[in-house]
């Protein structure tokens, strides 16, 4: 009678355990374009005129080269574990930052870059998550409205 007991009680924990994983990550492929910085931490990102909006764009090797509020940047993507990315070899150039949001804006997204992002792309959202921040990217050809319906 235990041993049967037992067994009902243990079996229902063995079915929890059948669910699929839902995990982060993306395929390599859906890295490749051009992506605009819009949220950092949850926040919406807004850079003052005649700014351009940080962003960075991704090539099939891997290549990315961007803005990052008032520099261009530029380095090569490296993924590991099929769902963390991180930016190696990452250069710059050395325009002075004046306003506040926009120096606020490149450290964050330069220094995020370069540590191991953890990757979820979903519904042409691409979040990288490290261990400083949360970037959230969505492609150029994404309309703000798609945003709002979703």
């Amino acid at each position: 009678m235990k041993k049967w007991l037992l067994t009902l009680i243990i079996f229902p924990l063995f079915l929890m355990g059948c669910d699929p994983d839902v995990k982060p990550g993306f395929s390599q492929k859906q890295l490749h374009g051009h992506w605009i910085l819009t949220k950092i931490d949850g926040k919406d990102v807004s850079i003052s005129e005649p700014r351009s909006v940080p962003s960075m764009a991704i090539d099939s090797d891997l290549k990315v080269a961007g803005f990052s509020g008032c520099n261009r940047f530029f380095g090569q993507v490296e993924l590991a574990k099929g769902y963390k990315l991180r930016v190696v070899a990452m250069g710059a150039t050395k325009m002075a930052c004046i306003q506040e949001d926009e120096a606020h804006v490149e450290k964050v997204m330069t220094k995020s870059l370069q540590k191991w992002n953890n990757v979820a792309l979903e519904n042409q959202i691409l979040t990288l998550t490290s261990e400083l921040h949360i970037l959230t990217f969505l492609p150029t050809d994404h309309s703000p409205e798609e945003e709002s319906e979703q």
